[in-house]
């Protein structure tokens, strides 16, 4: 809060490297929650450690890295999801998908980092289902009074009581991956940790996918090329065959002309 300070906090040397290695992560993001901040505490960590323990430490932090993509932009209503959050506020935002841009209420739950870019999950009115959006692409934000959020609320819980219809049982996919295929999957949050070594240089990826996440899978098996080879199902080889039957003709046309 604002006028409230800590009291003094007492750091060993492994602790406060820790500390120096977690800001310089966030540090490698465009931008952040807590802009400023995260400079002033910086320097006041290293402030705290003497000059002999930091001329030990400090080749090894230089040493250690987070991998994180260069991302160009500006996040200047950051802030406000935020703030949202403790009360479960509501906000208007000006939303830019990747088709367009509408006007949406959304009420913000939870706000992470990831690839580089800030993301927030949130209930959307519109879509009458919790979504997420990529902070960066919020163009505009209108504040909301609490009586009018109040009836969002009712209204979303309203939405939220009606009965869902029974979806479709998730699908079976099996996946021969190269070692440059695992390496690829093994970053996705999903399927990282569903693979098993079953010969050298070769990976065996299982799991269940559920009937919405089909589109993906399609792509992303696509994307992956020759390092990776769908075994099971049928279908999902058939559209990845495709993908590649339509990319080829393109080319080929290109070729002629």
């Amino acid at each position: 809060m604002e006028g409230y300070v800590l009291p003094p906090l007492q750091l060993d040397p492994v602790e406060a490297a820790t500390l120096l290695f977690a800001l310089e992560g966030l540090s490698r993001y465009a931008d952040t929650p807590f802009h400023e901040k995260r400079w002033t505490l910086m320097n006041k960590v290293k402030a705290i450690i003497p000059d002999d323990i930091m001329s030990r430490i400090d080749p090894m932090l230089k040493q250690l890295h987070h991998h994180i993509p260069d991302r160009n932009y500006i996040l200047p209503h950051l802030d406000a999801l935020l703030a949202c959050i403790p009360e479960h506020g509501w906000l208007i935002v000006l939303y830019r998908s990747a088709s367009r841009q509408r006007w949406l209420h959304i009420c913000p739950t939870r706000v992470y980092a990831s690839s580089g870019f800030w993301y927030c999950e949130a209930y959307s009115l519109e879509h009458v289902e919790q979504r997420l959006f990529r902070v960066d692409r919020i163009i505009e934000v209108k504040a909301i009074e609490p009586q009018d959020a109040q009836m969002l609320n009712e209204q979303a819980e309203q939405q939220q009581s009606k009965p869902i219809p029974p979806e479709q049982p998730p699908i079976l996919v099996k996946v021969q991956l190269s070692y440059r295929g695992m390496i690829e999957a093994e970053q996705d949050e999903h399927i990282g940790e569903k693979m098993t070594e079953i010969a050298p240089d070769l990976w065996e990826l299982s799991f269940l996918c559920p009937p919405g996440e089909w589109d993906w899978a399609v792509r992303f098996f696509y994307r992956l090329g020759r390092e990776a080879e769908v075994i099971e199902p049928l279908q999902l080889r058939s559209e990845i065959r495709q993908h590649a039957e339509e990319v080829s003709r393109r080319y080929l046309a290109s070729t002629k002309s």
